[in-house]
């Protein structure tokens, strides 16, 4: 992909992140698994401990002081790992393993995506000319950061969870100022796993009604369903966390689709998107052929002589509609009959005079 605009069916994102734990194998499984499940990209996160979180605010996690829904349950003694600092050392991608699974992504045919976290992994990630940057919703008031981003020339996906519209607005302008186009904004709900009444999907119509540009939708949700509604809204881009396995210790397992949920997901998702069509009534030639099957016509339901005058008692509407539709038996009311007719007859202008 070269350009959002290239997008014209649905594009649904594997979000592998971290849920390859560390592990340069498991992370490869994962990529061939979301090809074989019917994803069009897969997506990794480029981060370390040093440019995107303080030492306090990770030993305010470790204690429990601060609680994240998704971190502070993630059971990872099991890998060895026993505090949060260790975890993300563990856990982050380094710039060899980004190299690794972004060719073999495109070894295997399957589009490759990253978010970074700040200049320097942005344009790594342009040297290795990845499909495009995601960028989190942590970053929607990071302006200087998505001015570095636009500085690659790559296509650039952004995520708006936590966002009120005011600073979707200012996100969507700063593009505007760089007349940059090749973006596309997500709706998204910052919650893991957001309750439904958090989701409000008819938001999507709001984006889609103020900003000229793709409007995609990241979910967080349990389960499929959401992510393939979100496709009658209009939506195209998908981005959904993937897992092998959601029993696995890690961060995002939970509440990530495994094989069979990305397996239905995506088949749901191009399903909807191909049965939504555009918004003219066309008429396909084996509905046009039902016609004169399944109408009714003017019917006989009496014998007639010739010369006697078409009376409306003489009428019933049956099926074929080979002749004449009911809404036309005023063209035809006190007309003679060429001819005697028999109970049944399907009527047409040649029965009359």
């Amino acid at each position: 992909m070269k350009h959002i605009k290239e997008i014209k069916d649905t594009y649904v994102i594997a979000e592998i992140g971290c849920n390859h734990n560390g592990d340069t194998d498991l992370g490869l499984k994962m990529i061939d698994s979301a090809k074989l499940n019917g994803a069009d990209a897969v997506k990794f996160q480029f981060f370390t401990k040093d440019n995107l979180v303080t030492d306090g605010h990770l030993r305010e996690l470790d204690n429990g002081h601060v609680q994240y829904e998704n971190v502070n349950n993630w059971q990872t003694k099991e890998l060895g790992l026993n505090n949060i600092f260790e975890q993300v050392e563990a856990f982050t991608n380094t710039e060899e393993q980004l190299r690794i699974f972004h060719a073999h992504a495109k070894e295997i045919g399957i589009g490759f995506g990253c978010t970074p976290v700040d200049s320097a992994g942005a344009n790594l990630l342009k040297d290795l000319e990845v499909d495009f940057l995601k960028l989190a919703s942590m970053d929607v008031s990071n302006l200087p950061f998505l001015n570095d981003c636009i500085d690659t020339g790559l296509p650039i996906i952004i995520s708006t969870g936590m966002a009120d519209l005011p600073e979707i607005d200012s996100l969507y302008q700063a593009f505007l100022k760089r007349d940059y186009d090749n973006f596309a904004l997500l709706h998204c709900i910052s919650i893991y796993p957001p309750r439904d009444e958090m989701i409000n999907l008819n938001f999507i119509t709001t984006l889609k009604n103020l900003y000229d540009c793709e409007i995609g939708y990241s979910d967080h949700s349990l389960g499929s369903e959401i992510a393939i509604a979100s496709i009658a809204k209009g939506v195209r881009i998908i981005e959904k966390h993937f897992t092998l396995d959601k029993n696995m210790p890690g961060w995002d397992h939970k509440i990530s689709a495994n094989p069979e949920e990305l397996e239905f997901l995506t088949k749901g998702c191009k399903k909807v998107f191909r049965v939504l069509g555009d918004s003219y009534k066309r008429l396909s030639s084996e509905e046009l052929e039902k016609r004169w099957k399944f109408r009714r016509s003017l019917t006989l339901k009496c014998d007639v002589k010739k010369g006697d005058k078409l009376v409306p008692e003489m009428l019933v509407y049956k099926r074929p509609g080979t002749g004449l539709m009911p809404s036309e038996e005023i063209y035809v009311l006190g007309r003679k009959f060429k001819d005697s007719y028999a109970t049944d007859t399907t009527l047409t202008l040649e029965h009359f005079e």
